[in-house]
């Protein structure tokens, strides 16, 4: 059975249901059938697409490390200097 993902025009929530047959798509947050359906990818699992991810996660790791040492130097210096 598919697992597909919707957006309800009522409140603005997003989230996945799963659809058997002709089943009307509910909005879980507010109950209305006001839903779009969105198109979404499908998942390729691959030793190459897996380590990409993997980069790319460690490359966010670092960019927020480094982010937080520099406002850690920020106020290492500015504690000095007050």
């Amino acid at each position: 059975m598919p697992i597909f993902e919707y957006h309800c025009t009522s409140c603005d929530h997003q989230f996945e249901l799963i659809v058997r047959g002709s089943v009307e798509p509910v909005c879980p947050s507010c109950g209305a059938t006001t839903v779009d359906k969105i198109i979404s990818l499908f998942a390729v699992s691959s030793p190459k697409t897996i380590q990409r991810n993997w980069d790319a996660a460690g490359a966010a790791r670092k960019k927020e490390a480094s982010a937080v040492n520099k406002e850690r130097t920020f106020y290492d210096h500015d504690d000095h200097h007050h």
